[in-house]
């Protein structure tokens, strides 16, 4: 296959992948406008957005929340009502809902232009 090495991963996977890095934060961010949570339970729920845990390392997240706490998006606090260890618990700020809402109208207008390269792309493969 052309611009393919034996050992080494497909370009177009690459390109998967930091797709699906890309739309990381915005995912944390909705579960995080749904409820307060802990890094793993964060990470464990990724799947419902089509992310695959055996494909994503847990310190990717956390460092995603501790620059989103960084720039003022969340917050966190230590959880010492848990059971066993203590947990820190992550929720979202106002600032971080704003940014939420501008990302999902830039999602929005992203989508129209993906649908509209998939539904060309079917009409040239018919």
């Amino acid at each position: 296959m052309p611009g393919y090495r034996r050992g080494k991963s497909r370009p177009c996977r690459q390109r998967q992948r930091k797709g699906m890095r890309l739309m990381l934060r915005p995912c944390l961010l909705l579960m995080l406008a749904e409820k307060e949570s802990h890094g793993y339970e964060l990470f464990d729920n990724l799947e419902s957005f089509g992310f695959d845990k055996g494909g994503l390392d847990s310190s990717i997240i956390y460092r995603d929340l501790r620059e989103m706490e960084e720039t003022g998006l969340i917050e966190s606090y230590w959880d010492d009502d848990s059971k066993g260890p203590k947990r820190r618990v992550y929720r979202i700020l106002e600032e971080g809902s704003v940014c939420l809402t501008e990302w999902m109208k830039s999602l929005e207008v992203i989508q129209g232009q993906m649908d509209q390269l998939i539904n060309k792309y079917k009409t040239i493969q018919a």
